[in-house]
């Protein structure tokens, strides 16, 4: 193991993922040397999430893990899970620093100082030290220092961060604070730099991303944001949008999409539940009838898009009736690919103190039938790309992604980090396939 080897452990959003790759980018610009796990790893950067208990367990498994088969690296705890409860994850085995989503940017240069100290685990003494303090002091969001990852062909960027929202189940906006937008010169920059490095593609990401701009001065949008870069950065081909919620996707953001060949045909909004009554609860700003009317008027516009949601099952109270009321509305829809939660209750959410619970074994039905109408749904949508010519992007030797946001497997000889026009010519094993060479360089 090399003494100043790293591994970065992300877990959560497209946000979190960017913040990690921008850590990482850092510490091998630092001269530190990426390892192949947090197992042969002299710094373990643990970069965690909390939007259910699941995510907190999977964090501290991992923590353990290290302690356990790695007990000489040292461990640093970060993001949502660090910013919420960072005393919690500092008495954890291993732990020798936990940093909160307020103290992220220095994240980087604590962790090559952690690299260049030369103190052995047995020469460390008390508790973890801790980075943390109010989130909603944080009134703007500066651009990542070191922004993107190195051997990686698509690039997630930060454009905004926190939420203003009051969903009652949800506690991000407690540890992300409030909603703030990188300015458009910032976010331009930043692009234009990954493109120039030779990344294909980037991921706009944010925690509440449809808002972006609106705390700016002058306020600006999403929409803007899109037309303004590209228009300023020709060299980049493929520009993704992460999750949107159901009122922020536009009429002008779908003809976007629909008319810019350089824009990915690709929509996530998040659903959260097909019943009127479930959403009110939930603080859900809209009704079921609005969102299946949305999802129809974007497959109308683009036909190939590819469209994913977030789906919440037995929110406390939720009935068999108002669970079929979802189950109908996807079936519906023209929706291609699902993120299905049990709901987990998060302590200090309103919904944390609703005392009509769902069993546990109702939840695990409710989310496994879900999963099988999505599975039918998505075979069908794979199905309709068979014999056609589609954008893939090649990941690495043997994978490539759609523009449509389909995995597919490639010849081993195409040329990495390319976009190229591909013939489909079936579907093996979830994926889609080609047989044929490629037809052309876009």
């Amino acid at each position: 193991m090399s003494s100043n080897s790293f591994f970065v452990a992300n877990f959560g959003c497209r946000s979190s993922q960017s913040e990690g790759a921008a850590v990482e980018q850092e510490l091998l610009d630092g001269s530190a040397t990426p390892a192949a796990s947090a197992f042969a790893a002299n710094l373990v950067i643990v970069n965690t999430c909390t939007v259910t208990e699941e995510a907190d367990r999977e964090a501290r498994q991992l923590i353990r893990r290290i302690a356990t088969r790695n007990p000489e690296a040292r461990v640093i705890v970060t993001g949502c899970y660090a910013q919420r409860v960072p005393d919690e994850l500092a008495a954890l085995p291993g732990v020798s620093h936990v940093v909160g989503n307020s103290h992220k940017p220095i994240l980087g240069k604590l962790a090559l100082k952690v690299l260049e100290s030369d103190l052995q685990p047995k020469e460390r003494s008390g508790r973890a030290e801790v980075f943390c303090s109010d989130i909603f002091l944080e009134s703007e969001l500066k651009p990542e220092a070191h922004p993107g990852s190195s051997g990686r062909t698509r690039a997630v960027v930060k454009v905004q961060d926190g939420c203003n929202a009051n969903c009652s189940f949800c506690i991000i906006p407690s540890v992300r604070g409030r909603s703030r937008s990188l300015p458009c010169s910032a976010v331009i920059e930043e692009i234009a730099s990954l493109a120039d490095r030779g990344y294909k593609e980037v991921v706009l990401s944010g925690i509440h991303l449809g808002t972006y701009g609106r705390d700016l001065n002058p306020k600006t949008s999403l929409q803007t944001l899109i037309e303004e870069i590209l228009e300023s950065v020709p060299t980049l081909q493929r520009l993704r949008l992460s999750s949107i919620e159901p009122l922020e996707v536009t009429p002008e953001i779908i003809a976007l999409v629909a008319a810019n060949p350089r824009m990915a045909h690709h929509f996530h909004i998040p659903l959260q539940s097909g019943s009127s009554r479930v959403l009110r609860a939930m603080r859900r700003p809209y009704q079921p009838e609005y969102y299946a009317d949305l999802l129809h008027r974007i497959r109308s516009q683009v036909e190939d898009a590819a469209i994913g949601a977030d789906v919440m099952v037995a929110f406390p109270g939720e009935t068999d009736e108002e669970f079929s009321e979802t189950f109908r509305l996807i079936e519906d829809t023209p929706l291609t690919y699902l993120h299905v939660f049990p709901y987990s209750a998060r302590p200090g959410t309103p919904a944390a103190d609703l005392t009509v619970q769902v069993p546990p074994h109702v939840s695990s039905f409710r989310a496994r039938a879900l999963r099988q109408l999505i599975a039918r749904k998505n075979g069908a949508f794979l199905a309709s790309m068979v014999d056609r010519d589609l954008d893939v992007l090649v990941l690495q030797s043997g994978e490539g992604l759609t523009g449509n946001f389909l995995r597919i497997d490639v010849p081993e000889e195409l040329p990495l980090n390319e976009w190229i026009r591909l013939r489909i010519t079936g579907i093996e094993g979830g994926k889609l396939s080609t047989s044929s060479p490629f037809s052309s360089h876009i």
